[in-house]
């Protein structure tokens, strides 16, 4: 880990096979479709993440064998230069910003919350001294709302993202606490538990089912996961 680089962002990726991905969206639109809006939605996602400072990315996928098939599909959607080196990559997006490393790890087995826990754990012990997860189908967060949480999150304090049905599409702290990834409270009630002082930011949709993407595309962002959406296609 390089010293410029304090603060790591993990992300949840699935191979995009049909019939394993939006499994929501395709008792409406099939399993082939739900698919391409699954890699239309990540190469939203991966456009929102230009403009990150001070942050690698660890894109921690699943099924565990599937390493080369996510990366040789997430390395085109960048949009810039990307340059291996060593196990990671380096990517410098367009319009000038900033350059952040890139790496790619299984999430393991076990449920999600297990798996999330699992890897928070791992980043704290390779040594990064802020670790936030952020849901993939949650396209609106972008840059700028991960910046602003590493910006806010300090010792002591729980930067959570908040989204609709009691859900969150970020969490971030500066040490590892298991409890916040129980699966019977959401992480706002075990951080008070904890006496952390919690971080708010402002909550932002997700993206689970057909009715989810149509409220999408009628959003400022609609015009770029229909772009994305068509390519794919």
């Amino acid at each position: 880990m390089s010293e410029q680089e304090p603060n790591l962002l993990i992300i949840f990726l699935d191979e995009p096979i049909p019939g394993k991905v939006n499994t929501r969206m395709a008792s409406d639109h099939g399993d082939e479709e739900a698919s391409v809006r699954y890699r239309a939605m990540t190469s939203v996602l991966l456009q929102q993440l230009e403009g990150l400072n001070n942050t690698r990315v660890r894109f921690c996928y699943s099924p565990d064998d599937a390493g080369e098939a996510i990366s040789f599909w997430v390395l085109p959607l960048l949009r810039g230069h990307v340059i291996k080196r060593g196990q990671s990559f380096l990517y410098t997006p367009e319009r000038n910003a900033t350059a952040f490393n890139i790496e790619f790890t299984p999430q393991g087995e076990g449920p999600e919350h297990e798996r999330l826990k699992r890897t928070t754990e791992q980043a704290f012990k390779d040594g990064f001294s802020k670790v936030a997860s952020i849901h993939s189908n949650c396209i609106h967060c972008g840059s700028r709302w991960i910046n602003a949480a590493f910006l806010q999150t300090k010792d002591n304090t729980c930067t959570i993202g908040p989204a609709p049905d009691d859900e969150h599409y970020l969490l971030a702290t500066t040490q590892f606490y298991p409890e916040l990834f129980s699966p019977e409270q959401p992480p706002q009630a075990v951080a008070e538990s904890l006496g952390l002082k919690l971080i708010t930011l402002p909550e932002l949709p997700k993206i689970h089912t057909s009715a989810h993407w149509d409220q999408t595309l009628e959003d400022p962002i609609g015009g770029k996961l229909k772009a994305a959406h068509k390519k794919e296609s």
